[in-house]
């Protein structure tokens, strides 16, 4: 009976798999001939691949006719392992069609104005991995105006799998996970076989057949399909090892490494003169309510980049005030916020950034019941993604960003927002008094010296009438007690103040605004648990190649790495799926969740309120 169940869980995983990927080959249209009544497109075209002057006639029309900024050329010969990589991570539905987000990087026809919005100088040939980080850069700029489309006439360089890994790495792809996901169906094969060598031959034959079920029919026509398919069981380990093997670096892989290595300098000299300074003498009072009642909720270390120092969190037993005690200078916030969201972070920073599109949308759409913002200013906006994504909600609506951040400059030229506001926000708060219905802190007050003088900022700076958004961790949430300093939010050294939301609802009633809504259960964010597994095992193994990390690369240390995040990987999927089902549930079922969403309006006026 095990042996039935092992074979039909892989079978109909198979199928489904191989189903959902057919799909989104499927999707991928393939190019009309045409000829372009426009301007000619820039064209960035990868080592190898050869651009016909009809494909590119050809795809400036579907441009122009689609009013797309960047089309992204697809080969219909793609090398089979480079095409299963495209469907596996590519945007399977979203802005102008399939794919908007990432390509094979293979031919990029471009707009010139992307080109010089992005202040990027157009380059000649480059290789794949450098095109696809090029293309993902340079879609940032288009406001979803790009496409990506099949050019049968388009013929793919050769396969080259000593740069799949840098290719991966180029996509946003972490490598261990990915290949950790292609091994289970391999290793549920290879436990059949060992239980009923009956039931592993059709095992082995849905196995083989899959990838004929992923690409026949569809507009793809991928080079080695036979080789890939049929003999797979061996196939497979080949790709894998020549994958985890492969040395090959790309000019955007050199440029990461010359930027930690001028960064180790820096690091160096300040942890020299060692990290203590960074810390202000310890406050005896709440900086809340002025209750001297303290008592220490945890101590931790950067658990994230694990840069040196330990901070600790005390609790005020008169309102729940949880604050970072002693606190960071502002010396010391400048160290431990340099190459987290800028420099060596930024790409990582990123991703996560990017992928939060769903708690975006939900922050836009609390207004919905109570008012049409006109202009809407986002405090602590960082890369903008939360205004980007808004302009789906509210299309008529002005919006802008505030950050200290070079970041909020690079927004501006992206079209994410209509201005960009760099500087304190206080700093900034008598240029902008009355100009905005609208303000946002998500996930900000949490980071600032003093909430409290952010506070008074934003009740002076909105008009009668006008409303504003604060989201925050939830320090009451049951699962920050039970994960310790494993619980994301807790977020040391950068989070300085935690505040429970029966404290901002009054200090915002101090002030003048009315709460007119706030959201538990529906803000929960679904990452508790695989948070907690990432920041467990990334103690375990942290990455050597931090430049303040004070480690050396050795083959033992990358050895212990990869044993670690062997293991680590199948404990976060389960994390993810705890996250993704169970978490939810108890959020709804409790009415709480790990974060929290208030809204206030500044006037007199009573309204019934609602809780969501």
């Amino acid at each position: 009976m095990t042996g039935i169940a092992l074979a039909a869980l892989l079978i109909v995983g198979l199928l489904v798999n191989g189903l959902r990927l057919r799909g989104r080959a499927a999707a991928l249209p393939v190019l009309p001939a045409g000829d372009s009544p426009g301007v000619p497109l820039r064209a960035v075209v990868a080592e190898g691949v050869a651009l016909d002057d009809a494909t590119r006639r050809a795809a400036s029309a579907y441009a122009a006719q689609r009013g797309d900024d960047i089309v992204d050329l697809v080969p219909r010969d793609l090398p089979v392992t480079a095409a299963r990589d495209l469907v596996r991570h590519m945007t399977p539905l979203g802005g102008n069609g399939p794919g908007n987000g990432l390509g094979p990087g293979s031919a990029l026809l471009i707009v010139p104005g992307v080109l010089d919005r992005a202040e990027i100088k157009e380059p000649p040939a480059i290789s794949t991995p450098d095109l696809i980080t090029l293309a993902r850069r340079l879609k940032h700029y288009t406001r979803d105006r790009s496409g990506l489309i099949v050019a049968p006439a388009l013929h793919a360089a050769p396969d080259d799998l000593s740069r799949r890994r840098a290719r991966l790495r180029a996509a946003g792809t972490i490598t261990p996970i990915d290949q950790t996901l292609a091994l289970v169906p391999y290793a549920l094969l290879v436990a059949e076989a060992f239980v009923s060598w009956q039931l592993a031959l059709a095992c082995l034959a849905a196995y083989c057949l899959q990838p004929y079920l992923i690409f026949a029919g569809t507009a793809l026509r991928p080079r080695g399909l036979h080789l890939a398919a049929l003999p797979r069981p061996v196939y497979e380990p080949y790709v894998w090892v020549r994958t985890m093997a492969g040395r090959w670096v790309s000019e955007t892989d050199r440029d990461a490494a010359r930027t930690r290595e001028g960064a180790r300098q820096y690091y160096d000299r300040e942890l020299n003169r060692g990290v203590e300074r960074f810390l202000e003498p310890r406050r005896k009072t709440c900086p809340w309510c002025g209750s001297g009642g303290l008592s220490v909720r945890l101590r931790s270390q950067d658990l994230v980049y694990r840069k040196p120092g330990t901070f600790t969190l005390e609790r005020c037993g008169s309102c729940g005030h949880v604050f970072q005690n002693p606190r960071l200078t502002p010396e010391g916030l400048d160290f431990y916020y340099r190459d987290f969201y800028d420099g060596i972070g930024a790409a990582s920073a990123e991703t996560v950034f990017t992928i939060s599109s769903h708690d975006y949308l939900a922050r836009a759409r609390m207004l919905r019941p109570v008012a049409t913002p006109k202009r809407w200013l986002d405090v602590g906006s960082g890369h903008a993604h939360f205004c980007a994504a808004a302009r789906q909600v509210w299309p008529d609506t002005v919006f802008d960003g505030l950050d200290q951040g070079a970041e909020i400059e690079e927004a501006a030229r992206r079209g994410w927002i209509a201005h960009a506001h760099r500087g304190s926000f206080l700093d900034l708060a008598g240029e902008i008094q009355g100009v905005y219905d609208v303000l946002s802190m998500h996930h900000y007050l949490e980071h600032t010296r003093d909430p409290d003088l952010e506070l008074d900022a934003a009740a002076r700076i909105l008009p009668p009438g006008g409303h504003l958004l604060i989201e925050l961790p939830d320090p009451e949430w049951r699962l920050g007690r039970l994960f310790g300093k494993y619980w994301m939010p807790w977020f040391q050294p950068q989070h300085q103040h935690m505040m429970p939301i029966g404290n901002v609802k009054q200090a915002l009633s101090d002030r003048g605004l009315t709460v007119i809504a706030e959201e538990r259960a529906t803000a929960h964010q679904r990452n508790d648990f695989v948070t907690a597994a990432y920041l467990w095992f990334n103690g375990l193994a942290p990455d050597p190649t931090l430049p303040w990390s004070g480690m050396r690369r050795t083959a033992a240390q990358r050895m212990w790495r990869g044993i670690v995040w062997t293991v680590g990987v199948p404990v976060l999927l389960l994390g993810l799926l705890i996250d993704r089902t169970a978490s939810p549930v108890v959020a709804r079922r409790t009415g709480t969740g790990n974060a929290f969403r208030v809204l206030a309006r500044k006037d007199g006026e009573t309204e019934a309120r609602f809780v969501l």
